[in-house]
């Protein structure tokens, strides 16, 4: 079904609070990375969208065959004139350049689902100490990139013969990764990969204003919208002599896996049958002193009677760097925020959670994700307030969206269980069972639970950074949860497909205990429909230890949300 997309009212103050980690490298890892994708940011209202059927430029193929979109499965967004403005996130104006193939130009290369990426041999963000970044990693950045993409490589040298010599080198290492592939993989990325002799601050337009500064990549997404590439460092690249990671050409490739997620994210969102109601709108929120002062939004929300037809509620939140770039604007650290439900009848009082998730490390974000289960806290509709929580200045875009999903259930009570607290011996005290008498008319139950370890001592610097495990019983029915993922080299990296901000100027490869830096902490549901006893009281318990005992020290803490939610 269509969307109905309506900002019923919007309303923000602001200021707020919020807390996470970063994890020291002390360990060079031999290994090659495997995997990760980019930022997110809501697509330009002057880029028409067109379904997966309509004809761009290259949609029947050269050859009387199909097309590229058709091939790869891709909706077609047709290039749009605009004019030259350089600014990130601006829809991208056509460019034409030489290439030491002929001219080229952006609009003649785009087939509708295109990713065009302008790499330099030695782009700013890239302190390497080890030779250009083109000089290794080609064949892992072809194996790795979607195969939407188009690559274009462009030399900061200034004269002339160094570029060539520079492109020359470049050619036969991608030549060597041609030579063994698939007779199908070779002419398909033979066509895709493009060397430009121009020095890259000579490129016209706002290509060459941007490769010249600030002098990173640069990228026109899946939206046509003019992006910068992040950070090129491995995880398995420490350097000790300078306390950071080396570059890696193919971290290059988790721009395009991301920008893909976020195309295929949009149309979700534009297929949904949703209200919109808009909490805060660009505003600059912030709390540097974790003083516990918010950012406060007043809506209205639709009445009770249409908040009964809603079967799906999903938060929509943008962090915005504020000024024009991403490093050196954008804040440095991988720290909570927090959206919570104000009280109707006492709206000085914000204690009930909505909503949690993890900053970059330096870059955009934008981040949607389902809790349903929520929706029976906002059921009387009407006004009501909300409190936005972070420590480190953003400018925040946040959205209810309130779905018709035509499911035939909908969630109609929510029961709040337990919250965490330090994890230490006395952690399990703190938590006593719950009894909760579950209606003889429930169709379906479910534990929902919102939960992250953050700080710690070693061992393994629990509780970021080791796999515990938390025990939900219902009627003694064990519901576990665990992050065997925690403590692992690249687990946040493999999950830029799932929409984990990628090239973080940070450790944002690490597994973490449930949360990775640039994501939302996940509202987990277990279904208990089968362990709970309708029309009765049924209890329900929480422990959580370390390798089947409790944590030693005291140092960690773990961050809960959870609700026994009832769904008919």
């Amino acid at each position: 079904m269509p969307m109905r997309h309506v900002v019923l009212l919007a309303g923000a103050l602001h200021l707020g609070c919020g807390g996470g980690g970063g994890r020291d490298a002390s360990d060079t890892v031999e290994a090659e990375i495997d995997g990760a994708p980019e930022a997110d940011a809501e697509p330009d209202a002057d880029v028409p969208e067109t379904p997966l059927d309509a004809p761009g430029d290259d949609a029947d193929g050269t050859d009387g065959g199909p097309g590229v979109c058709e091939r790869l499965g891709l909706p077609v967004r047709p290039w749009v004139e605009a004019p030259d403005d350089a600014s990130l996130f601006a829809v991208a104006a056509d460019a034409t350049f030489e290439t030491l193939d002929g001219v080229a130009s952006l609009r003649e290369l785009w087939s509708g689902c295109e990713v065009l990426m302008f790499v330099q041999d030695e782009p700013a963000q890239v302190d390497d100490w080890a030779g250009p970044l083109w000089s290794r990693d080609v064949r892992s950045l072809l194996a790795r990139s979607p195969r939407n993409a188009h690559w274009f490589f462009v030399s900061t040298q200034v004269v002339g013969s160094a570029r060539l010599e520079a492109l020359a080198a470049l050619q036969a290492e991608v030549e060597a990764a041609l030579g063994g592939m698939s007779e199908e993989d070779r002419a398909w990325w033979s066509e895709r990969v493009h060397y430009l002799p121009a020095r890259a601050r000579d490129l016209p337009g706002w290509l060459g204003r941007l490769l010249g500064s600030p002098g990173w990549g640069v990228a026109v997404d899946r939206f046509q919208r003019i992006r910068f590439l992040g950070s090129y460092g491995d995880y398995a690249r420490y350097d000790a002599a300078h306390g950071w990671f080396r570059a890696n050409l193919a971290m290059a490739a988790n721009e395009v896996r991301y920008y893909n997620f976020e195309a295929e994210r949009e149309a979700r969102l534009a297929a949904e049958d949703a209200v919109v109601v808009r909490l805060f709108d660009g505003v600059e929120i912030s709390d540097p002193g974790w003083t516990g002062v918010p950012g406060y939004a007043e809506v209205e929300l639709p009445d009770a009677a249409t908040m009964a037809g809603f079967d799906g509620l999903e938060l929509d939140l943008t962090l915005a760097c504020i000024g024009d770039g991403e490093y050196g604007d954008c804040p440095a650290w991988d720290y909570d925020v927090l959206l919570y439900l104000c009280d109707a009848a006492e709206p000085d009082r914000c204690d009930t959670w909505l909503g949690h998730w993890i900053t970059t490390y330096h870059r955009w974000g934008r981040w949607v994700h389902d809790v349903s289960g929520l929706l029976p806290l906002l059921a009387g509709g009407g006004r009501r307030r909300f409190a936005f929580y972070t420590t480190q200045p953003y400018a925040v875009t946040l959205d209810l969206r309130f779905v018709r999903r035509g499911s035939g259930l909908r969630p109609v009570e929510a029961h709040p269980l337990w919250s965490g607290g330090d994890f230490d011996a006395g952690y399990d005290a703190l938590h006593p069972p719950r009894i909760v008498a579950v209606p003889a008319d429930a169709v379906r139950v479910e534990l929902a639970t919102v939960l992250s370890g953050h700080g710690g001592v070693e061992p393994e610097n629990c509780s970021e950074f080791c796999d515990m495990n938390h025990h939900f019983l219902v009627n003694g029915h064990d519901n576990l949860r665990r992050f065997p993922e925690a403590g692992t080299e690249s687990d946040c990296m493999t999950k830029v497909d799932q929409g984990t901000v990628p090239n973080q100027y940070g450790t944002w490869w690490y597994g973490r205990s449930g949360w990775c830096p640039g994501k939302e902490v996940p509202f987990h549901v277990f279904d208990v429909t089968d362990q709970v006893l309708l029309g009765a009281d049924n209890t329900l318990e929480y422990t959580a230890d370390y390798r089947g005992a409790p944590y030693p020290r005291s140092g960690a803490h773990i961050r809960l949300s959870s609700w026994l939610i009832v769904w008919r």
